[in-house]
């Protein structure tokens, strides 16, 4: 068994998979506490039981996320790295949280295999939405509503410079606009713009998701 990450490896390891796998990171370093504190208020966590988290990378979100859970809920943290998942459980002793490696697009079996049962009260995903390709995008996303309880809330934050260009190392150059495509799958959907964070950010908490959008 390779030896754990401690923090700075971790972050290290996060900062070097942005130049690797650019297409899953999206950004260089973990998010501000401005961006944190904006997805966690949006989430909602107060009466939460069980919270889904995409891509949990150092566990930044993750540690703000425990910290607003109830004492008897459960955060699924879902990292497709298993190194830095391993190093961030390791850092968060809680035993409120269940690391899962996996895909985000696969979330019904891995909650079922982590032996959860029933809808999620919230996603939070740090995913960069932009810079997937559309199939896997759409994936995730009705995974993710697939999952939600009918008062579920999914919480998805951008970076301002997506709507003029992005940079995928597959695709290419292109734009992408996260508020529309989340139009298209909720009909519910509140703003917050936070520039305090590198890069400046929106974030998104969308609610009642069209019915067509789960399947």
């Amino acid at each position: 068994m390779p030896p754990a990450l401690d923090r700075f490896q971790a972050v290290w390891r996060f900062f070097s998979n942005a130049f690797r796998d650019w297409d899953q990171t999206a950004s260089f370093v973990p998010s501000s506490r401005f961006l944190v504190d904006a997805i966690v208020q949006g989430a909602a966590l107060k009466r939460a039981r069980a919270v889904v988290e995409l891509g949990a990378g150092t566990g930044t979100v993750t540690a703000a996320l425990l910290a607003a859970m109830p004492a008897d809920a459960k955060l699924y943290a879902v990292e497709i790295d298993g190194p830095l998942l391993d190093a961030t459980a390791r850092r968060l002793p809680d035993p409120r949280l269940v690391p899962i490696h996996g895909s985000a697009a696969d979330l019904h079996e891995l909650l079922a295999a982590a032996g959860h049962e029933g809808p999620v009260d919230a996603v939070v995903s740090c995913l960069g939405m932009s810079l997937l390709t559309p199939e896997l995008r759409q994936s995730i996303l009705a995974s993710s509503i697939a999952m939600l309880g009918s008062d579920g809330v999914f919480v998805q934050y951008g970076y301002l410079h997506a709507r003029v260009v992005v940079y995928s190392p597959v695709r290419g150059w292109s734009r992408f606009n996260l508020q529309r495509y989340l139009q298209g799958h909720f009909e519910q959907i509140q703003q917050q713009r936070v520039m305090a964070n590198f890069p400046p950010a929106d974030v998104f908490v969308c609610r009642q998701a069209v019915q067509s959008a789960a399947h």
